[in-house]
């Protein structure tokens, strides 16, 4: 097949997968394509920009750690998209998945727009989520036997249109979604086969990319459903070990979260495990945690038996926005306007906008709910950042080394910043996204896998702050000082993911959580604790700051922090050394809690500012930062919550 009936074929198919690009080619009025004329074009905008202007951190070996029964914490990216993306592909990404193990790994890349791109320090581990959707039309449409109808569907686009791409906006939706017959014939048969080929072809270099102890590596994709005006239920799939499906599940297989834990409960069997991540919470149009599916079904006392089985976390952090909470949202938490990429919806506004259900926060306490209806907490999730990259560089989350995160759409420091509008199908509101930190013994595929389950697990914004979160009754502030803190934590509590069991005593819950900023970081700002809980019926939620930098304490009467005085100079970003503090560990005690209501808790670790992406592109390009966005942020981590329960 030539490379330009190639690309025509990842134009259906890509519009049949992603929504949203639809609306970025309805105002750019054209398909992206690599010719010498674009890379000309892009390579002219990246010789402008100067890149000795900008101070970058020198590259660091990877961190080898031994086996640990008091477990390590290891970073990495679980939601990476190749060239075998046909969104990907179509935004001019070619690396492949052997090159995206290659950048894990800290190898240097060049973008096609000539932009150079390079990890600070190697990921301990990646899963590359290529669109399930996706497989098998490459080799399909290469098959020697196609029948005329499916030549012509792959050649029919040898010269793609904007009516082309409209009519096609119209089969995205439907309910359930199907792929397309022409090629896939009418029981999808054809594109299944073929996908088996994409399927092994994963697996195979996952497999040659793992070493196990250093660096690990997952069988694993991306379902991706999509929905009117950008809606989307999307999940990551992942697998303990190489016993697998023999098919990945597509959202032509399964038009609901519901039915895909059905189909893998049925195909993963025997020695095969999965678990599943949703993604983007704040695009499911206040479906992420919601009482019906996807199709307004309303969810069964086997169905949420189904999801607390299969989804033990959350990807609550990536490119396309904050996924804890957000401000006007069932919450008055500042902190919650943090790279939102939607505004609040208003009156029976559903798409295009943050709506009540999109955010992890919603879910926690939708859960507390649940568990006094249904006499158990399906919503026990724990917390992942990711990137959602579509450049497959996988964990390439500091802010100045942002290349975007679209192919050659974002990839020149122009590009991000000439679009100032957070309206969805544009770049300027995306970030570079975020990690995930597992603690677990050792770097295996079974070892972090299984911490997963158990939700020892948190999200930064792409920062490596090292964070220990865990719950007690008995923990007591001698114990912050003593050698065997951590193992006298593990004996007497439970760690982030955990539930408190309800004691006897009528002790007060206490939490021990421990801080350390990222060595090529800012130094940490505060340490601050959500509670949700549910009393006489009503749920309630507070912010506490817990710990202050520079021996403050929260004022007396605000509760809060004070400003430590960190500032950062736009023109360097320069920031303030010797504000802030390297390590924060403190005991804290709920004083409020009342054994009679189910509660959560989990942490919030706050940097000093630091610019963001837009302002390293700013110097870059010697122009003032955009003024309709924050020039600076801060960088943060979220633990995964500990759960208190009166009934276990």
């Amino acid at each position: 097949m030539n490379k330009r009936l190639r690309s025509s074929i990842i134009v259906i198919c890509l519009i049949m997968i992603v929504g949203g690009l639809y609306a970025y080619n309805k105002i750019r009025g054209k398909v992206v394509r690599l010719t010498p004329e674009v890379q000309k074009e892009l390579n002219l905008a990246v010789s402008k920009e100067n890149e000795s202007a900008i101070t970058k951190p020198s590259f660091r070996p990877r961190n080898i750690q031994g086996a640990n029964p008091l477990k390590n914490v290891y970073f990495g990216d679980t939601h990476t998209h190749t060239s075998l993306s046909f969104d990907s592909y179509l935004s001019g990404t070619r690396f492949s998945l052997e090159d995206a193990y290659k950048f894990a790994q800290g190898e240097q890349v060049q973008l096609f727009s000539g932009e150079i791109a390079q990890l600070s320090e190697p990921l301990d581990f990646v899963a590359i989520t290529d669109h399930a959707e996706s497989f098998g039309l490459f080799e399909g449409c290469a098959s020697k036997n196609l029948n005329a109808k499916q030549k012509d569907f792959c050649g029919q686009f040898d010269d793609p249109s904007l009516s082309t791409l409209f009519k096609l906006k119209k089969e995205v939706v439907k309910r359930p979604p199907k792929a397309p017959a022409d090629l896939c014939l009418e029981d999808g048969s054809f594109c299944r086969e073929h996908g088996r080929t994409t399927w092994l072809k994963t697996q195979q270099a996952a497999k040659d990319a793992y070493i196990p102890g250093l660096f690990t590596t997952f069988y694993s994709f991306e379902y991706s459903p999509v929905w009117k005006d950008l809606g989307s239920t999307h999940r990551n799939v992942y697998f303990r070990n190489t016993q697998v499906p023999d098919n990945v599940v597509s959202a032509f297989d399964a038009s609901t979260a519901i039915e895909l834990w059905k189909i893998l409960e049925s195909t993963c069997t025997q020695n095969c495990e999965f678990l599943t991540i949703p993604h983007n919470l704040n695009r499911y149009q206040g479906k992420a945690y919601s009482s019906v599916d996807e199709d307004g079904k309303p969810y069964t006392k086997e169905d949420w038996q189904s999801r607390q089985r299969n989804e033990p976390l959350a990807e609550i952090y990536q490119a396309k926005g904050n996924s804890e909470c957000a401000v006007a949202v069932n919450t008055a938490d500042e902190e919650c306007n943090f790279e939102q990429l939607f505004l609040p919806c208003e009156g029976d506004e559903k798409g295009r906008c943050a709506s009540d259900g999109s955010f992890a926060r919603d879910g926690l306490k939708f859960g507390l709910t649940l568990e006094d209806e249904l006499g158990f907490n399906p919503l026990r999730f724990g917390f992942i950042g990711s990137t959602d990259t579509h450049n497959a560089t996988p964990g390439d989350t500091e802010e100045w080394d942002y290349r975007g995160k679209l192919g050659v759409r974002d990839q020149t420091a122009v590009k991000r910043l000439a679009e100032p509008s957070l309206i969805p199908g544009n770049i300027f509101g995306y970030n570079p996204g975020g990690l995930a930190a597992i603690w677990a013994p050792e770097n295996t595929r079974e070892a972090l896998f299984d911490a997963m389950k158990s939700k020892e697990t948190y999200a930064t914004s792409g920062t490596r702050i090292r964070l220990r979160f865990f719950g007690s009754w008995t923990l007591n502030k001698q114990a912050l000082n003593q050698e065997n803190l951590i193992k006298d934590a593990y004996e007497i509590g439970v760690p982030m993911g955990g539930v408190l069991k309800a004691n006897r005593q009528q002790q007060k819950p206490n939490f021990l959580v421990w801080a350390v900023k990222d060595p090529i970081g800012a130094n940490l700002d505060r340490i601050q604790m959500v509670k949700g809980w549910v009393e006489n019926g009503k749920i309630k939620e507070e912010v506490f700051d817990i710990a202050c930098s520079d021996g403050a304490s929260p004022s007396s009467e605000t509760g809060k922090c004070p400003d430590n005085g960190a500032r950062v100079k736009l023109d360097t970003c320069e920031v303030s050394a010797n504000v802030g503090d390297k390590e924060i560990k403190v005991l804290w005690t709920d004083e409020n809690f009342k054994a009679e209501d189910s509660s959560f808790y989990y942490v919030r670790v706050l940097q000093n500012p630091t610019c963001r992406w837009s302002s390293y592109d700013a110097i870059r390009l010697n122009v003032a930062p955009p003024k309709e966005i924050s020039a600076v942020l801060k960088e943060r981590a979220w633990s995964s919550p500990i759960w208190y329960s009166p009934n276990n």
